[in-house]
C-alpha cells in the first residue's frame, strides 16, 4: 500500500496497518497481541464518550515525542440500509477505508483544513470482508456542533452563535479549498470556544474527496447536507432554530476564508 510522507506499513496475520513513527512499537505490540486497535482502547482508555454510531475511546499517548498527549480511535461502522445486513464489515478492496481516510486528510491539511493528525489505523481481514479502526489526535476542549446546539435544555445565544459562525466559515473554507465532505453534518463538525469566538475542525474524512483544480465542484451541496442534519436534529430535540442562528450560520458561509 502507498503511504504519505510520515506514515509507516505494518503486515501482520490478517492484519494490514500504517503508523506515525512514534506509534509503531504501539501498533506491533497491539497486533502482535491479536487484538485490535479499538479492543486494546477499550480496555485501556481514561475517557469513553459518545460519538456518532458508535462509542470512541480516547487513551493516552502511546508515542514519546508526539506533540498530542491523548489521541482517540475509533471503529468504523457502516449508516443506512447496509448496516443491517453488514454492520461493521467491507468488502475487501485496493484501497480500505482507513487509507482512503488517510489520504484525504492528509491532503485536506496540506490545503489548510482544520481536521485532527492521523496517528494510524487498521484493517483486519476476514475471507472477503475486513473491518476497521483508525487514530487521530484527540483535540481537547471541543464539543460536536449536535451537542453545542441541541444538547442542553436551555440554550445560551451567544454560544450558539458562534458555534453556527464557525462551522458556517468552516464550509467555506472546505469549499474554496475544494475538499469535498460526502456526509458534512453536525455530528463531524467539531467547536472549540476561544474566549467571545469559536474556531471549528471537520472529522470523519473516510467519505471525503480533495477535487483537482480542474474537477467540478459540488456547489452549495455542503451546506444543503449540514442544514440538513441541523433541522433534523431540531425535529427530534424539539427545540428548532430561530432565525438569528440560521443567519449566524450563513453569515459564516459568506465569510471570507483567510
Amino acid at each position: 500500500m502507498r503511504l504519505p510522507k510520515g506514515y509507516l506499513g505494518i503486515c501482520h496475520k490478517n492484519s494490514t496497518a500504517f503508523t506515525v513513527p512514534a506509534a509503531l512499537e504501539w501498533t506491533h505490540s497491539v497486533l502482535s497481541a491479536g487484538s485490535t486497535l479499538y479492543n486494546w482502547a477499550n480496555q485501556h482508555s481514561i475517557k469513553e464518550m459518545l460519538a456518532g454510531r458508535g462509542r470512541v475511546f480516547i487513551f493516552p499517548n502511546a508515542g514519546s515525542t508526539e506533540n498530542a498527549t491523548h489521541w482517540i480511535v475509533r471503529h468504523y461502522q457502516r449508516g443506512g440500509i447496509l448496516a443491517r445486513h453488514l454492520e461493521d464489515r467491507y468488502l475487501v478492496t485496493r484501497t480500505p477505508r482507513p487509507l482512503k481516510e488517510l489520504q484525504a486528510s492528509v491532503e485536506a491539511r496540506s490545503r489548510g483544513i482544520p481536521t485532527p493528525r492521523v496517528i494510524g489505523g487498521a484493517a483486519y481481514r476476514s475471507g472477503v470482508f475486513y473491518r476497521a479502526d483508525l487514530v487521530t489526535e484527540y483535540l481537547s476542549d471541543v464539543t460536536d456542533l449536535a451537542s453545542v446546539v441541541f444538547g442542553v435544555n436551555e440554550r445560551n445565544m451567544t454560544v450558539c452563535t458562534t458555534a453556527l459562525h464557525a462551522a458556517g466559515k468552516l464550509v467555506s473554507l472546505l469549499e474554496k479549498e475544494r475538499v469535498a465532505h460526502a456526509d458534512l453534518n453536525a455530528s463531524n463538525i467539531l467547536v472549540n470556544q476561544l474566549g467571545g469566538g469559536s474556531s471549528a475542525h471537520v472529522i470523519d474524512l473516510d467519505r471525503c474527496r480533495p477535487l483537482s483544480p480542474t474537477a467540478r465542484a459540488p456547489v452549495k451541496l455542503m451546506r444543503r447536507r449540514l442544514e440538513r442534519s441541523l433541522k433534523k436534529l431540531a425535529q427530534r430535540s424539539g427545540q428548532p432554530l430561530d432565525e438569528v442562528l440560521w443567519m449566524a450560520l450563513r453569515d459564516g458561509y459568506e465569510t471570507r476564508p483567510s
